[in-house]
């Protein structure tokens, strides 16, 4: 059976989990490598939204309009802190997502890894295919900002990414020691799902033991740009802030020491696939946009360039 590792961000990922999920072949044994640099503390609760997005997705309950949270969800609880705190709480987690992190937050201080739990947690939703943080040590994205360094949350959605980012830091990265299950899933066959290159993926393929199995791999990723407008997000800021071109160009750059074969939309431009394919890495043209109509040949599709 052919091992694939997918590693995954937060929304940019979501329709391509669950279509690799849905549609994969049944020899084919996938682990969903999760970012957990967005990770947050809120109200005494351990938040992972990048677990959680994939969580969702590969349980059929992410709210899809959104692209984040429990579809259909209820906001008592955050109504009601407003309320006691008399202020407006800027981050949104819906009651549901509370009650799943209430329920992390409780196996933590009984000492069991974010890894184990993910799995309890997997396994209690009943989805098939298993969800792997990259690391069970705690790390963090901070950005700098002229305003002050603040965490990547604060950035996104209280302030929604209006400060210029100036620097990107991974609070905890060099110590972080990443999780066994990962480096086996990547060490053979590895997909990047399209998702922000700096944030939410930088965090897992930067910890030196996966670098070093994702040069053995073969890495086939998906442009989270069309030309240099991104899929969705701060991507275009978060890559310019660390001095990266902010295009499907600038991405395949950032991952040119592993990466064998990118995928680009149709709507690329030719020249960047040149420019793409002077780098050695093999470039195609394919569509990329993932709708009702469109995701299991896709999925299909990038599978089967493994």
């Amino acid at each position: 059976m052919k091992r694939v590792g997918i590693i995954c961000g937060g929304s940019g990922s979501s329709k391509f989990a669950t279509a690799f999920s849905k549609y994969a072949d049944s020899e084919l044994d996938l682990g969903f490598i999760a970012n957990v640099a967005d990770n947050y503390w809120y109200h005494g609760l351990y938040v992972c939204p990048d677990v959680d997005i994939i969580t969702h997705a590969l349980a059929e309950k992410l709210d899809t309009s959104k692209g984040w949270g429990v579809a259909s969800d209820t906001l008592t609880g955050k109504r009601v802190l407003s309320e006691l705190s008399q202020s407006s709480e800027w981050f949104t987690l819906g009651d549901s997502d509370a009650a799943l992190c209430l329920r992390r937050t409780e196996l933590m201080k009984k000492g069991w890894s974010l890894s184990a739990i993910t799995e309890y947690l997997r396994n209690s939703l009943q989805i098939r295919h298993p969800i792997i943080p990259a690391t069970d040590d705690p790390v963090m994205t901070f950005i700098k900002t002229a305003v002050g360094l603040m965490h990547l949350q604060q950035y996104w959605v209280k302030y929604k990414a209006e400060p210029e980012a100036t620097a990107i830091e991974y609070v905890g990265l060099k110590k972080a020691k990443p999780n066994p299950s990962a480096i086996s899933y990547l060490s053979n066959y590895t997909i990047i799902c399209p998702a922000n290159p700096v944030t939410s993926v930088m965090p897992t393929i930067s910890m030196k033991l996966i670098e070093k199995a994702l040069k053995k791999s073969r890495v086939v990723a998906i442009s989270p740009f069309v030309g240099d407008k991104p899929f969705s997000g701060p991507a275009a800021r978060m890559i310019s802030a660390i001095g990266i071109e902010p295009s499907s160009f600038g991405v395949a750059k950032l991952y040119s020491t592993f990466l064998k074969l990118f995928l680009v939309d149709t709507k690329e431009d030719s020249k960047s696939v040149t420019k793409i394919k002077d780098l050695g890495i093999e470039c195609i043209r394919t569509n990329t946009t993932i709708n009702e109509n469109s995701r299991q040949s896709v999925a299909m599709e990038i599978m089967s360039s493994l």
